[in-house]
């Protein structure tokens, strides 16, 4: 995986959080959100293994069409491949949390779907939850669904990428199986809300 680091050296001390952007973007896209983080945090921003053609740019966690639907296969090759990788830096800091923006809330919330209880908070920015059968080995649901896992979900309604049927499946799935703090920020399209930044570090703090 190439990552950019808040801090190359592993600090043991403080605690991981793991930016995981949406398609087209790239490790850089969502690293600026990591100055807003107070010293305890160290943040790893994670590119995505597929690059996608150079007259799109970037790269994705696994190739998706316009409504969002995906081949269980490549999605289960990139949620496999992403959860070695953060269970071989975990051990290097106090706790491991998640932030995934867009394609990236769907690796965050499949990653805590695979070991619950791992991670102490999730953050899921104008994004979407996979929902499959053929993947129901790789998620301990019945478990997940009892550890009352923190997760802080926000978007708008009108987002023009996430449509308003895959937002309603998405809070359907998660209202009854998480802690969720729901919110919605009307206006800013398929993006970040300032607002949104000091409400889901706030849940961060409170968590973690």
């Amino acid at each position: 995986m190439h990552v950019r680091w808040s801090h190359e050296a592993p600090r043991p001390e403080t605690d991981l959080v793991v930016f995981l952007h949406g398609f087209g973007a790239d490790e850089n896209d969502l690293f600026p959100l990591g100055n807003y983080f107070d010293d305890r945090f160290t943040i790893a921003s994670v590119q995505a293994p597929k690059q996608l053609p150079q007259h799109f740019g970037g790269y994705c966690w696994f190739p998706i069409s316009t409504t969002l639907e995906a081949n269980v296969g490549d999605v289960r090759t990139a949620i496999v491949e992403l959860d070695d990788w953060v269970q071989s830096v975990a051990d290097n800091y106090r706790s491991v949390s998640l932030l995934g923006f867009s394609q990236g809330m769907a690796m965050a919330t499949s990653l805590m779907r695979m070991r619950p209880g791992a991670y102490p908070a999730v953050v899921g920015l104008s994004g979407f939850v996979i929902e499959s059968a053929e993947l129901n080995d790789l998620f301990k649901d019945e478990e997940f669904t009892t550890s009352n896992q923190p997760l802080f979900w926000g978007y708008d309604p009108a987002d023009p990428i996430v449509a308003a049927d895959r937002i309603q499946q998405t809070g359907a799935w998660l209202r009854p199986r998480v802690n969720l703090v729901e919110k919605t920020y009307h206006g800013i399209g398929h993006g970040v809300h300032p607002q949104e930044i000091s409400q889901f570090l706030e849940f961060l703090n409170e968590h973690v």
